[in-house]
């Protein structure tokens, strides 16, 4: 992906990966709530290239953590 002045594109690479993950976890990451560091320390993200996984656990990171008013606290009306 390369993006220049509110601009972006994205392409196809033949790159090697960085990591290898499935949609879950990918998912998971960006909805919040956990990070793919947390996700790498349950085996379920493997890093392939050294420091990948900290630059894309911080790109995934945002200024507030997500919330839910759900459950008990928040009934769905």
């Amino acid at each position: 992906m390369e993006a220049d002045q509110g601009a972006a594109v994205c392409a196809r690479t033949l790159a090697p990966a960085d990591l290898r993950l499935t949609a879950a976890e990918l998912g998971a990451a960006f909805l919040g709530g956990t990070t793919l560091a947390s996700l790498a320390a349950a085996g379920l993200v493997e890093e392939l290239r050294a420091g990948a996984l900290a630059r894309v656990t911080a790109a995934f990171r945002a200024d507030r953590e997500p919330f839910y008013p759900g459950g008990w606290a928040f009934p769905a009306y």
